[in-house]
């Protein structure tokens, strides 16, 4: 069955690999956050607690979060991407990190804490999103 991204059924499988590996973040901080994804115009809301995902919710108000990632659709694709970008040959998927730093995304918060949260979350963040590397889904 192909998901589509975004999407509440795409992110809840991403949860779902999350809990089923939770090995995967061995190493990595746990992320206690209330935080959302802006995909173009649509926010998901999504709660971590301990670095486990007990939330995810379609809409909200950015006033509530401590952070935010966004971007364009395009961005997102950079970092959901499964082979190699245009950073060269041999050169692997984009990271979060990486879109971030190019600009394809940023990061908001209404205060310093919150981009200090969203900085360190980043890795943890990558984790969760590459879960979904080994899903179908197509782009909304």
């Amino acid at each position: 069955m192909s998901m589509t991204f975004p999407s509440q059924d795409l992110f809840e499988a991403l949860r779902q690999g999350l809990l089923a590996d939770p090995s995967c973040t061995d190493g990595l901080d746990p992320l206690d956050a209330y935080f959302g994804l802006v995909i173009d115009a649509d926010l998901y809301v999504f709660e971590f607690n301990g670095g486990e995902c007990t939330a995810i919710i379609r809409g909200g108000n950015e006033l509530d979060l401590d952070f935010v990632l966004a971007g364009p659709l395009s961005g997102w694709k950079q970092v959901l991407a499964a082979g190699p970008q245009e950073d060269g040959p041999g050169a692997g998927p984009a990271t979060l990190a990486s879109v971030i730093e190019d600009g394809a995304l940023e990061v908001r918060s209404q205060d310093d804490e919150g981009c200090e949260l969203a900085q360190g979350s980043i890795a943890f963040l990558q984790i969760f999103l590459e879960r979904g590397r080994a899903l179908e889904f197509d782009y909304s």
